[in-house]
């Protein structure tokens, strides 16, 4: 990393500690088919300077600050307690031919494979792939999707 970029273990103590002086902060928690962790409150607006920024890519996953609602391309950002704060939903839809692509080439060989073999016999051969089952006949086999949205969990049998 550059001398410019600091990294540090995420906890409410160093947060806290970096906000007064932070201008910019980006919030991108992602644990895989669950709310993200509110990792700024409200209080904690308070240490920003005035016009500072935060941009919560976790939006999609109901956000990582505590003050975070969605907001769209067309109407990005509002402020709360003099912070500006950019949240909007589906941030790859401002480039959408780029990201189709994107995930087009991400996606495609797993596509490929459920088309030659079939969805069972893919997820037996691919575990990576049987973890990217969420439901199936209704039930919810992806654990972290039944918690975060309070359903029974069943896990996959193949």
């Amino acid at each position: 990393m550059p001398k410019n970029v600091t990294t540090l273990f995420s906890s409410r103590h160093n947060i806290e500690l970096e906000l007064p002086n932070t201008d910019l902060v980006i919030g991108s928690v992602l644990i895989p088919g669950a709310k993200a962790p509110k990792l700024i409150t409200a209080d904690m607006l308070k240490l920003l300077r005035k016009g500072s920024v935060m941009v919560d890519v976790a939006i999609d996953q109901g956000g990582c600050f505590e003050t975070s609602h969605a907001t769209t391309h067309s109407d990005p950002v509002y402020v709360v307690d003099d912070v500006v704060h950019y949240a909007v939903a589906n941030i790859p839809g401002a480039v959408p031919f780029t990201s189709t692509m994107a995930l087009t080439n991400a996606t495609l060989p797993y596509a490929l494979r459920i088309a030659d073999m079939g969805w069972i016999e893919a997820c037996r051969r691919d575990p990576g792939l049987a973890e990217g089952v969420n439901v199936v006949d209704g039930k919810v086999t992806y654990k972290a999707v039944a918690e975060a949205f309070d359903m029974e969990y069943t896990p996959l049998s193949l």
